[in-house]
């Protein structure tokens, strides 16, 4: 078993906020982990807002791609683009979720 989809098996519980909280939070932790750790040992808080904002980013994206990336680990068929969209899939995307990760997204870019 791949780390990938021992990753994935461990965080599919069966609420699916949890399985999206969960390993957002933890890509967070992560992230800022190794973003801090330099920074710890220099002193320094050159890099503060940069890590912030990616952080935000990668989580952001992390938590619109799960769905799809847990169909494909499953060995499921991944929907099509309007499928996606349309709410018929387990993987489908919820166009409000699109809509408030995006704007949260672009505010991040700024």
């Amino acid at each position: 078993m791949s780390i990938l989809s021992h990753f994935l098996h461990i965080t599919n519980f069966q609420s699916p906020l949890l399985r999206t909280i969960v390993p957002s939070v933890g890509a967070a932790i992560a992230l800022q982990a190794v973003a801090g750790a330099p920074s710890v040992l220099a002193s320094t808080e050159r890099f503060f807002d940069l890590s912030g904002s990616l952080t935000y980013l990668a989580v952001g994206a992390l938590s619109l791609y799960l769905p799809q990336l847990r169909a494909r680990v499953g060995n499921a068929a991944l929907p099509r683009l309007l499928a996606t969209f349309g709410g018929g899939s387990a993987a489908a995307w919820n166009w409000r979720q699109v809509v408030v990760t995006s704007m949260a997204m672009i505010w991040a870019t700024r």
